[in-house]
This record gives C-alpha cells, sequence and structure tokens, in this order.
C-alpha cells in the first residue's frame, strides 16, 4: 500500500528498531534484578538442603549413643577361624568359652544303582516312588515308558515336594553301570533326613551319609549339644556360632570401648562439618564483595550456637564421674568446631564406661536428659521435614520465590504492551517521515524541472 513501511525504519533512513530495542533493554534491568534475586534465593534453597543433610548426619550420630546397646557392644574373637567364626550383640556376656567342634551338621543323601544312560528306563511297569522327609510324604509316579532323567525331573518338579533335590550323576566310568539317581535333602540334621517308603523301580538305593550323624556336634565348656545347623545361636547367649570344620577354638567375648569412643569422635566429627558449611557460607568476602548464600539468614547460626551450648553445658544430679563433655577430652576452638583429646576419651571409655554412658542417654528414673539425648531431640526439631527450623526457612524462601515469578510476569506483560504501542507510534512515525520524503522528492523533482525549462 502507498505510503505504509514493511520494516520498521526503512521509511525514514533511522534505526528506529534500535532506538526501541535499546529502551527496552534499559527496561528490562529491573526485571534482570529480579531473576538475580530468584538465583540467590534458588542458591539459598540448595544450601539449607546441604546444612539439613549434615545437621541429620549429627543427629544420627547422638540417637545412636542414646541407646543403651551402644554401650554395651562387644568384640567377638575366636582362636581358630579355621574351625568356627562367631559374630554377637550387646547381649553377649564378655568372658571366654572352650569350644570343640566334633562333628558337623551334613545333608543326607541317597545313591542309586547304575544303568546305561540318563535315558534308560528306570521301571517295568506302573508304580510309584513313596518317600518321607520331616513326617511329610510326597510320591512321584513311574511307568514302563519312565526313564533315569524323567524321573529325577518328576521328584524336583513335584509341587508337594518337602525337600530334596534330585540329579542324575555320571560316575565316569564309562560302564553299562555309570549314570545314578542322586537324592540330596535341602537341608542339613537328622529331621531333615529322607527316608523312602516305596520304590517301584528297578533302582535300589543306596544311603550315603546317614541318618543318624547328620546332626552338628559341639561340645561348649564341656557339655555337649547337637544341632541340626552349622549356624548356631542358641547355645551362648548373645553369640552366633558359625561351624566350618572339626576341631578345639576359644570363644572371645570382650565389651568394646573403641566403638564407643569411634562414635563420639564421628558426632564430633559430623558437628563440625555442620559448623564449617555454615560459616563458609555465611561469610561476606571483602575481596570480592560477594555474600555466602546463608548471609543474612540468622536462623542457621542461631542454630549453630543452641547446639554448641548444649556441648558445653553441664548435666547436673546425675551421680557420675562426668557432667560434661569437657570431662571425655572435648573442647572448643575460637571458629566453633570442636576437638578431641582421644587419649583423654579413650581412659574414659575404657574405664567408666558406665559413666560415659550416663552422660550421654541421663537419667530416665531422676527424669535427667544427657547430652546425647538433648542433641538428638533439638536435631529432630530443627530437622523435622515439614515443620522444623530449616523446613520453615525454606518454606519462606519457597514464598518469596513465587513472589517474585509473578512480579517478573507482571512487570514482562507491563513492559510488552507499553512497547507494542511504542512500535506503532514508531511505525506510525516511520510512515509519516516516509511520506515527508517523498512529497520531498516530488517537489525538488519539480523545482529541478522548472529550472532546467527557464534556463532553456
Amino acid at each position: 500500500m502507498a505510503g505504509s513501511v514493511s520494516s520498521l525504519g526503512v521509511g525514514s533512513g533511522l534505526d528506529l528498531q534500535g532506538i526501541i530495542d535499546k529502551l527496552k533493554a534499559a527496561d528490562q534491568i529491573p526485571i534482570t534484578n529480579i531473576k538475580t534475586r530468584q538465583l540467590q534465593y534458588k542458591d539459598q534453597l540448595a544450601e539449607f538442603e546441604t546444612v539439613n543433610t549434615k545437621f541429620l548426619a549429627v543427629k544420627t550420630q547422638a540417637l545412636d549413643l542414646t541407646l543403651s546397646s551402644t554401650f554395651a557392644a562387644r568384640q567377638i574373637a575366636t582362636s581358630q577361624q579355621s574351625v568356627m567364626t562367631a559374630t554377637g550383640n550387646s547381649s553377649a556376656t564378655p568372658g571366654v568359652s572352650s569350644v570343640t567342634v566334633g562333628r558337623l551338621a551334613k545333608q543326607n543323601s541317597w545313591q542309586s544303582s547304575g544303568l546305561l544312560a540318563a535315558t534308560s528306563l528306570v521301571a517295568g511297569g506302573a508304580g510309584s516312588f513313596t518317600y518321607t522327609i520331616d513326617g511329610e510324604q510326597t510320591s512321584v509316579t513311574v511307568s514302563a515308558t519312565t526313564t533315569l532323567q524323567q524321573l529325577s525331573d518328576a521328584i524336583n518338579d513335584d509341587e508337594d515336594n518337602p525337600g530334596v533335590t534330585a540329579t542324575v550323576m555320571d560316575d565316569g566310568t564309562g560302564t553299562a553301570t555309570a549314570f545314578h539317581l542322586v537324592l540330596v535333602a535341602n537341608d542339613t540334621g537328622d529331621a531333615k533326613g529322607v527316608t523312602i517308603d516305596t520304590n517301584n523301580t528297578n533302582l535300589t538305593m543306596t544311603e550315603i551319609q546317614i541318618k543318624g550323624s547328620l546332626d552338628a556336634q559341639v561340645t561348649v565348656n564341656g557339655l555337649t549339644y547337637n544341632r541340626a545347623s552349622n549356624t548356631i545361636n542358641d547355645i551362648v547367649t548373645g553369640v552366633t556360632l558359625n561351624l566350618v570344620a572339626t576341631g578345639t577354638a576359644s570363644l572371645s567375648v570382650t565389651s568394646d570401648p573403641a566403638s564407643v569412643q569411634d562414635k563420639i569422635v564421628a558426632l564430633v566429627t559430623a558437628f563440625n562439618a555442620a559448623t564449617q558449611e555454615i560459616a563458609t557460607n555465611s561469610a561476606y568476602d571483602l575481596e570480592t564483595k560477594v555474600a555466602g548464600s546463608l548471609s543474612g539468614v540468622s536462623v542457621f547460626k542461631q542454630i549453630s550456637s543452641q547446639l554448641t551450648q548444649t556441648f558445653l553445658s553441664s548435666v547436673k544430679g546425675l551421680g557420675g564421674l562426668y557432667d560434661n563433655m569437657g570431662d571425655l577430652g572435648l573442647s572448643f576452638n575460637r571458629d566453633g568446631t570442636i576437638e578431641v583429646d582421644e587419649t583423654v576419651l579413650a581412659d574414659a571409655v575404657e574405664n567408666h564406661m558406665e559413666d560415659v554412658q550416663l552422660l550421654m542417654i541421663g537419667d530416665e528414673d531422676e527424669e535427667i536428659d544427657g547430652i546425647a539425648t538433648l542433641l538428638n531431640e533439638q536435631l529432630r526439631d530443627i530437622t523435622l521435614p515439614t515443620r522444623g527450623l530449616i523446613a520453615n526457612e525454606k518454606n519462606r524462601v519457597d514464598q518469596a520465590i513465587l513472589r517474585l515469578n509473578d512480579e517478573i510476569e507482571t512487570q514482562t506483560i507491563r513492559l510488552d504492551n507499553r512497547y507494542d504501542v511504542l512500535r506503532k507510534r514508531f511505525v506510525a512515525l516511520d510512515t509519516l517521515l516516509s511520506n515527508f520524503k517523498a512529497q520531498e522528492d516530488y517537489l525538488t523533482s519539480q523545482f529541478q524541472s522548472w529550472t532546467a525549462n527557464n534556463n532553456n
């Protein structure tokens, strides 16, 4: 259409689109600043998760030290692991026992007379192969066409199989009697032995591992026990014996102070990691002029201070040797971290375990909470996923991010509308200037023509 422009600035020769872009870029700065704030909030959320994870690690260690079983930990050892190994729990009584393994528990087994091949027939007519395990009887049918392999498969595939595995074994002799049916009880012990009740086959079954000698036999401190398994947990209280071979070994059960020391050190290590994480991300770098993602979020320093006070506090009324963590060799550094004198701690757990336990757990009868109990309760309130202190901070920042989203959307729409109007005005200006230029060109042409005619 005459007088119209297809691209902004073409009609006037001016960079109108560039002017609009520069104006819009300037007006975008507040939106960019909002997006920057939003990214900072998102960085805070990520750091909240990191700190929360570190506090959960502290809570895990504190919780472990609120359990009586932690302080009753036992070291279980055997003098001959080739004869037996052993594991145990806190109910095991410290002491040394003499153990003699006279016989290992075995599985009952049977082997048939031999045939030429796995495809050889096993019966002259219809009948059954019936057997019993631990009072449970089952039966498979045989016929004149049943092969050795088919009989083995029938036993294994029987849904009522009470606990035996059949295989076809080639003894390697290469003779006409090289293939045998072998039955092996799935479980050890005489009670799980196989009794063959009916054998309507041409096979002669011979017992290899004979019932009556299938139970394990073990003598502990002069008393002899028979058990169906090589894993025995009902002879020595709190200890599971794992029999490996016949022979004699000593079983040692001792207290395990080193494990308690390790758990207290682990608690301190976890606390230091959380404290340092907060300190690092709360600082302001004077050189880069960049603040940490936790800068200005006071709740985390308050949490660190609260936990530090618990570590420093004295628990009155316990009646034991210790009433504070300093007695166990713990001291605070200027940066808020804890240092452990492991020599002092080792002496406490080795020689005064009950007093250490009292300091950690407290006295339930007197309704006095120990240090670990207090820490665990405080950390529970801090790390609760929906209403803990950190969760509340996360909710606050989430809401701030949502508000910024709304603000970005509102300002973007307003800016887009404004520049839609401005562009239309610039298009009109461009068209007007284009018309002026056309008129100028026309008048110039007419003037030049008139001048030329006069000269002629």
